[in-house]
């Protein structure tokens, strides 16, 4: 019998995104250090960042993510977004750029499409460094020029 998983996101600098639910797992981070500790912990399908903080920089944040998490796909929403941070999600790997923040069944469909075309299967957030070599936990394929 299989049993879906459900989809897990991670917040941040964002509010009225729903909570967590039995279809959804939602985590929320204030500041970027609690972005990179909870996401050494937990592998997200979805990261979903807003412009609410103003206290966070959420472009320091994502450039923090994508540098460790390269493969980590992310969406902005928000309902005051510049053409200019339109332009900066975008170059830096936003699948989508909203201008107000989805409903939960919007959310659950949509970081489930990404699950099932996310060519990273079986990826663990963590790399092992007890006294052993690290080994890559994905599946890699070459890409021909």
């Amino acid at each position: 019998m299989f049993t879906p998983v459900q989809p897990t996101l991670l917040a941040i600098g964002i509010d009225g995104l729903p909570k967590s639910s039995s279809a959804i797992d939602v985590y929320t981070a204030s500041t970027v250090r609690e972005a990179m500790s909870t996401m050494r912990l937990i592998g997200f399908d979805l990261v979903v960042v807003g412009l609410d903080d103003p206290h966070l920089d959420v472009w320091e944040a994502m450039h923090r993510v994508l540098t460790a998490w390269p493969q980590q796909r992310w969406m902005l929403a928000s309902s005051q977004v510049t053409r200019e941070e339109e332009i900066l999600a975008r170059s830096l790997g936003a699948a989508v750029v909203l201008d107000d923040v989805p409903d939960e069944l919007w959310l659950i469909d949509f970081a489930s499409s990404l699950r099932r075309r996310d060519p990273v299967t079986g990826f663990s957030p963590l790399a092992s460094t007890f006294d052993s070599p690290v080994v890559l936990q994905a599946n890699w394929r070459t890409v021909e020029a």
